[in-house]
């Protein structure tokens, strides 16, 4: 019997050890990071800009929140016959006081262009107006403003702008990142075409821009882009991004993960963007991204995969319907934009999972689900752990004025 005990104790023992030992060694719900939200407030935003917009240049610079220009439809709808308005405002956010201050102005309205941090400052680069897209590149920093009646001054936070070479072509929506001193910039419209050209400029020995091998795959409207050193090597990966189709190809949405070796200049092919969970796609057209750790990508926002691409499909196939007349065809396009345009919000499904790529892994994971997230055309800005989300489009048309800082905890 003690012989026995004995066994059944030991046994026990060891189930018990074993137990722990798993629990402690796998972890299957455990996140690498999570995110602190905290909401900045709209006080101090006037006029039309109460409306918020989407598609802003923004930039940290010594600190300090600066968002300019962006886009929104202040009245009507454009089936409805409204315009979207552009905007030159330079705004600076002052944290003691919740407050936003206009600072200065761009030289012309301008919004869907990129920001790219660098050394001093940032550049903002491309974009375009109400009329057309844009080739110029300004690279910005901060200095200080005296204003006020002699006896009454303060000093506010200014943009000092300083010229720096214009694109060899006109972009838009498209993207930009920076590896040391070297900006580069990929995707968009370029000249007008949904492009998959790549281009780049080093800050300290280039005067132009240098054209790079470009991206493979279908080309990329708003995608994103980061950088991401490994093993001594620093890589750019590109995200997410649609095409609206031509005459040889139908529109798609990107989802193929692409990394660029600038060493050896070339593209391949990382990973999918496709749900872990669910096994469903999932577009990052819209989204914003930021590297952390030099090893994760964080994704936040971005239209619906499915439900977009429906849309411009479409109005696709609307336009390209030959039996159809031109006026048809308008028609057709106001009786589509009618019922497309006027949905609640929820309808459209914007990204509320705030997503992460492993760069060693190829995996994707889920951080968070909050409707923080839950727009297209946001413009994030960082440093370190800390970032801001400004702003951005709720649904088609609508935007909001709400900014949100985020603490990236690192768990």
């Amino acid at each position: 019997m003690r012989i026995k005990g004995r066994t059944i104790k030991r046994t026990v023992f060891v189930w018990i050890a074993a137990v722990l030992l798993f629990s402690c060694n796998k972890q299957p719900n455990e996140e690498p990071m999570k995110i602190e939200w905290d909401k900045i407030g709209s006080e101090g935003l006037q006029g039309d800009l109460t409306k918020g917009v989407s598609a802003a240049y923004a930039a940290l610079l010594e600190g300090q929140l600066i968002v300019a220009g962006g886009a929104n439809f202040p009245g009507k709808l454009g089936f409805e016959g409204g315009a979207k308005a552009f905007y030159d405002e330079i705004l600076s956010y002052d944290p003691a006081n919740g407050f936003w201050k206009v600072i200065g102005k761009l030289p012309q309205p301008s919004a869907y262009g990129v920001s790219v941090p660098i050394p001093g400052g940032a550049l903002w680069i491309g974009g375009n107006t109400a009329t057309e897209s844009l080739a110029s590149c300004y690279k910005v920093s901060l200095q200080e403003n005296s204003i006020g009646s002699q006896n009454d001054k303060e000093l506010t936070p200014g943009v000092e702008w300083a010229p720096f070479p214009s694109l060899p072509a006109t972009m838009d929506n498209f993207s930009g990142c920076a590896i040391g001193a070297t900006v580069y910039v990929a995707g968009g419209n370029v000249n007008g075409i949904p492009s998959n050209t790549l281009h780049s400029i080093n800050l300290e020995n280039d005067s132009t821009w240098t054209e790079l091998p470009p991206f493979p795959g279908l080309p990329r409207v708003q995608p994103v882009m980061a950088a991401v050193e490994e093993k001594g090597k620093t890589y750019l990966y590109l995200l997410g991004g649609f095409f609206g189709g031509d005459t040889e190809r139908e529109p798609g949405m990107a989802i193929d993960v692409l990394r660029y070796d600038p060493d050896v200049r070339s593209w391949e092919k990382m990973g999918e963007q496709v749900d872990p969970d669910t096994g469903e796609a999932f577009s990052l057209g819209g989204a914003t991204t930021m590297p952390v750790d030099n090893r994760y990508i964080l994704c936040l926002g971005g239209v619906n995969h499915d439900i977009f691409l429906d849309a411009i499909t479409t109005q696709y196939k609307i336009a390209r319907d030959t039996s159809l007349t031109e006026e048809e065809k308008r028609e057709r396009n106001h009786e589509f934009s009618s019922h497309y345009m006027t949905q609640p919000i929820d309808y459209y499904r914007f990204n509320t999972e705030c997503r992460v790529f492993d760069t060693k892994t190829g995996e994707w994971s889920t951080i968070d689900r909050t409707h923080n997230a839950a727009r297209a055309g946001t413009t994030l800005v960082w440093k370190g752990y800390t970032f801001y989300a400004v702003q951005g489009e709720l649904k088609p048309g609508v935007r909001s004025p709400e900014t949100w800082k985020g603490e990236i905890i690192v768990q």
